[in-house]
């Protein structure tokens, strides 16, 4: 089990390498150009996505505030989100997407690259908030999921929250063979445009609702997000400082 988590978690580090230097703003947010991206837009969209999730799950960011991200990507919601708290860690797979984030320079954002299922280097119980946005869909498998649930749990303070987002289950899972098969094909046809979209390391998970709450390590909010995404949370036991 072990040998195969590892060859999963390798071969998505490789994908997603690739990705940043193919067009790593295009792969953070897909609803784009893919050959002439805004990125005045792509840029206010963070601000945008971090207000609605604060107002989602009832989070009021405060200064002194700790903020672990999962999944940064290019830093679009890491921004955002150092601009309202003391400090985020934001962590990646990738280290050509790190590359890019850190060109921000934000002075309160400790970037990691992460093992892609755990949160090395942060400590037990020092966040407020640890998130993962249009990430876990990603992921290998639920296992994977469920290792990163824990983690999350573990760095959160008491009272801390942990929120996630994940593709819903749809008609066409039944059928994601068959589509993975047209989308290699269309690739093969064209010459342009995003590549490797029938890859497992890009489909990812979609499970169900009740396993992601079986294998959260504390009990979940859920409620629909505009577009194809769940929105899940939860608080620690115990009470906020």
């Amino acid at each position: 089990m072990q040998y195969h988590l590892a060859m999963s978690l390798r071969t998505s580090r490789d994908f997603w390498d690739a990705k940043a230097t193919e067009n790593p703003y295009w792969y953070v947010s897909s609803y784009g150009s893919y050959g002439e991206r805004d990125l005045e837009e792509f840029w206010a969209a963070g601000g945008r996505i971090w207000r609605d999730l604060r107002e989602a799950i009832g989070y009021a960011p405060r200064r002194e505030d700790v903020v672990v991200e999962i999944g940064c990507g290019v830093g679009r919601l890491t921004r955002a989100i150092a601009a309202d708290v003391g400090h985020v860690h934001a962590f990646d797979i990738s280290e050509g997407m790190l590359a890019v984030a850190q060109r921000a320079g934000l002075p309160n954002a400790t970037f990691h690259r992460g093992e892609g299922d755990s949160l090395a280097g942060v400590d037990n119980g020092m966040a407020d908030l640890a998130i993962a946005y249009c990430v876990f869909q990603h992921l290998p498998s639920q296992a994977v999921l469920n290792r990163y649930l824990t983690e999350m749990r573990r760095v959160v303070k008491p009272g801390g929250i942990i929120a996630f987002t994940l593709s819903p289950r749809t008609w066409d899972d039944a059928l994601r063979p068959v589509l993975r098969v047209h989308r290699w094909l269309r690739e093969k046809i064209a010459s342009d445009g995003p590549r490797g979209l029938y890859r497992r390391e890009w489909i990812g998970i979609r499970p169900r609702r009740d396993d992601v709450h079986a294998l959260s390590p504390v009990p979940l909010d859920f409620t629909p997000l505009h577009g194809d995404k769940w929105l899940f949370w939860g608080r620690a036991p115990g009470v906020a400082a």
